[in-house]
């Protein structure tokens, strides 16, 4: 019994963000919220918002979460504030379970999806909903946009997407960088610019993303796993001249 209390307190912060995480999730079960509630209940947290709660079990979705809300706030909880912090807090817990193997690479893929889906497109993640898609679309005889991805080899592809998430998390190397692409002509890391191109057809004119340094538009994109290298490698070297 003192061993388990020991390991409710322990995981009390953790779990929270957990839940503020995954009740975003499409198919959330709300009653884990209700359980949450009893279980600080029973180890002697005490506000009028979180007994509410712990009586919600036949409570909308919407009641469980607005007393969820004001249960952190009046026990005065230490959480992350905003979501896009609280999704790379998560995400990074996910991937270090996933290389650790204390969690199944299949169970951390799928919720790193969910990350991707719920984020607003935040491109740290969205390297996981890609490979969801093209895995789909392979499936049903499709074109996909991963070079080097084949229905055979995507646990390795996979785990391989995960460790350069964490390289790069860990590195934190900015966004602006984490986005280039590289091109094929000159070899060279960039920042696409559109360049505008016309036809005869309608519309007359269009935009290409090209290479800033020598206006090919022959890119990789920056999702490609050997451009996520060299962006890796190149901010290492960046960090050592520095």
């Amino acid at each position: 019994m003192i061993e388990n209390f020991k390991i409710m307190v322990i995981s009390i912060k953790e779990n929270i963000n957990e839940l503020l995480v995954e009740k975003l999730f499409k198919g959330f079960d709300f009653s884990r919220l209700v359980n949450w509630a009893r279980t600080m209940l029973n180890v002697g947290n005490y506000a009028e918002s979180l007994i509410i709660l712990a009586n919600l079990e036949n409570g909308t979705s919407e009641e469980i979460e607005k007393y969820f809300m004001r249960s952190i706030t009046e026990l005065d909880l230490p959480v992350l504030k905003g979501l896009e912090k609280q999704l790379q807090e998560y995400a990074n817990d996910i991937t270090l379970k996933v290389l650790n193997n204390e969690i199944s690479q299949e169970q951390g893929f799928n919720l790193m999806v969910k990350v991707a889906r719920v984020s607003n497109k935040d491109f740290r993640y969205q390297g996981f909903l890609e490979i969801d898609n093209d895995l789909s679309s392979m499936k049903l005889g499709g074109k996909i946009n991963r070079d080097g991805l084949r229905i055979d080899n995507q646990e390795s592809y996979i785990k391989e997407e995960f460790k350069l998430f964490s390289v790069m998390e860990l590195l934190d190397i900015p966004m602006t960088l984490r986005e280039q692409d590289y091109c094929v002509i000159c070899g060279q890391l960039t920042t696409p610019f559109e360049k505008k191109k016309y036809q005869v057809s309608r519309p007359f004119t269009y935009h290409v993303p090209s290479c800033n340094n020598c206006k090919s538009e022959r890119l990789k994109s920056s999702s490609q796993h050997f451009v996520k290298r060299k962006i890796i490698d190149n901010y290492a070297w960046l960090c050592d001249i520095k």
